[in-house]
């Protein structure tokens, strides 16, 4: 329950099932039995608390995952929008495709240190990409990624990374993208509430007249 939080049912009935070689019916009922009977265990405030901990971790790479599609999502939008509108394109390329196409032109919005000096903005770009391609966390399928790339074949800084190396950079790139999306939403609203607020009067014929013309002496 630590991996799939508590409402995780197949997913954890399956895997005890493979684990103890128990029957899934079986498991089922040993699971409604535990949530029923609980309190009777030693440490019961224990195990609740490592459930907990592990629902919030869950909750957190939900978060991520989200953070990173909306930021890729805008990107296609600015990148592509037009185009597709124009042209009609039917079937639309793959999410793979464009990201193939398009991780170069990412922009990122960083903030007081977090760019760091051993990774350029074409690197941080490309960490995002595939993040959102095989998943926040994936960073073994990440690495392979960066050697195959062509853009990095000469590239032997990065291409040497480890895996704990990028999944650090990883990280400071998810809490940059995340606070630029904060201050993206901030403004949007506050756009909104300027479209939708009837209290604010749109300036008058006569005072636009009047501030247009010059003063004469």
């Amino acid at each position: 329950m630590e991996n799939y939080g508590r409402f995780g049912l197949c997913n954890i009935i399956k895997e005890v099932s493979n684990e103890c070689g128990k029957p899934e019916d079986e498991v089922k009922r040993y699971y409604v039995s535990f949530w029923s009977n609980y309190k009777r265990i030693n440490d019961w405030q224990k195990i609740l608390e490592r459930i907990v901990k592990g629902e919030r971790k869950i909750l957190r790479l939900r978060q991520i995952r989200d953070l990173i599609h909306e930021k890729i999502e805008r990107h296609f939008d600015e990148t592509y929008g037009k185009i597709f509108d124009e042209k009609k394109l039917d079937p639309l390329p793959t999410s793979d495709q464009l990201l193939d196409h398009s991780w170069q032109t990412l922009k990122l919005k960083y903030v007081a240190g977090s760019k760091n000096r051993s990774y350029t903005e074409e690197e941080d770009a490309f960490l995002l990409c595939m993040m959102h391609r095989h998943g926040y966390g994936n960073i073994e399928r990440i690495r392979l990624e960066i050697r195959k790339a062509w853009q990095f074949r000469f590239n032997w800084y990065f291409k040497s990374r480890n895996s704990l190396e990028i999944q650090r950079r990883c990280e400071s790139i998810v809490k940059m993208v995340e606070k630029e999306l904060e201050e993206v939403r901030k403004a949007e609203q506050e756009e909104e509430k300027k479209v939708d607020d009837p209290s604010t009067p749109a300036p008058s014929v006569a005072s636009t007249t009047a501030v247009s013309q010059p003063i004469s002496g």
